[in-house]
Order: structure tokens, then sequence, then C-alpha cells
């Protein structure tokens, strides 16, 4: 199944569930992973958006390297390492964007890039992954010191108010401040 990895290929996750009406044929790739087959991602994504489910297209390039004497070989190791950085993006597809095929000193590499794709019913990504969600937000507070309390934050008042009214600040005119 290597030689049906080309750019352009997408792979799907056994078991995701996808609208009915979508007609997709797929192919066993490896253990837990099918690729499409019969349609570009283009077109699947044009056929799961007018099923009114969304096909998410992760930022962010998922790049790896395997280095071995056989194709085949290599090109599953990088699709295989493909596979388990989507799984930790906890998304359910994938797409192959770019293979490229070298050497360094006499040993054969093939690289892959890839981008996490995930499909699934409404426009708001849904993670299913049993990681604890972060904070979206901290509150302003946390992010100066706390404001001194009780009777040293009354004494630090009156002691900036009367260095400033020394300075000449309530008598001054003028608007710009003094330096």
């Amino acid at each position: 199944m290597t030689e049906s990895i080309r750019v352009g290929t997408m792979l799907l996750k056994d078991g995701t569930r996808i609208p009915k009406t979508l007609a997709v044929s797929t192919e066993r790739y490896s253990a837990g992973w099918s690729f499409i087959t019969a349609s570009t991602s283009a077109q699947f994504d044009t056929k799961v958006e007018n099923a009114g489910w969304t096909l998410f297209y992760m930022a962010g390039e998922i790049r790896t390297r395997s280095f071995g004497f056989n194709d085949l070989a290599r090109t599953a190791s990088a699709v295989a390492k493909v596979i388990n950085a989507v799984r930790r993006d906890s998304c359910n597809c994938l797409e192959i964007i770019a293979i490229r095929h070298g050497s360094f000193l006499g040993l054969p590499y093939t690289s892959l890039i890839a981008h996490s794709r995930h499909i699934q019913r409404g426009r708001r990504f849904e993670n299913p992954s049993p990681m604890p969600e972060r904070e979206s937000s901290r509150s302003h507070e946390l992010l100066y010191d706390p404001a001194p309390t009780g009777e040293s934050q009354t004494v630090f008042t009156a002691e900036a108010a009367q260095a400033w009214e020394n300075e000449g600040g309530s008598r001054s005119g003028s608007s710009h401040p003094v330096l």
C-alpha cells in the first residue's frame, strides 16, 4: 500500500464518523488508518462541506524524515511518524502535501510534509483528547503585582501625592510634565 502514498493522499482514521450522504471509498493502509481513493483532497473537502460538515485544515506542517535502503519501508516509516503526530493533534485525518527522496552521505531518505485534518459535524473544533483544556484567558489581575493592602497603601499614596506637590505638580500651569 505504500506505493499509493503520493502528494495529495488523504488518510482517514478508521471509525471516524462521516456524513451518511458522503460516499467515500477507502483502502486499508495500516492499523487504524485507510487512505481515501477516487477523490482529491479538494474534492473531498467540497463533498464534506456540501454535506454540512467541516473538514478542518490545521495550521503548521508536520515534517518527518526516514532513512533506509528500502524505498517502501522508508515511506511507510515516515507516514507512521506523521500518523503519530496527527494523533497528538487529536485529529482524525491527514493530508500528504510533499514527498521528497534524497540521500545524505550515501544513505537514502524519504522526507514527508503533511497537515493534520479533522472531519466533524459543526464549525467549532471539538478536541476529543482526554487532556485537560488550557485556561482560555487569565484574569488581568494576575499579570501585575498585587496592590499593597492595609495602612502601607495609604501611607504610600500620601507620600507619593506629597512628593508630586513638592515638585510643583498642582501649581504647574503647563500640561507638560516637569522633567
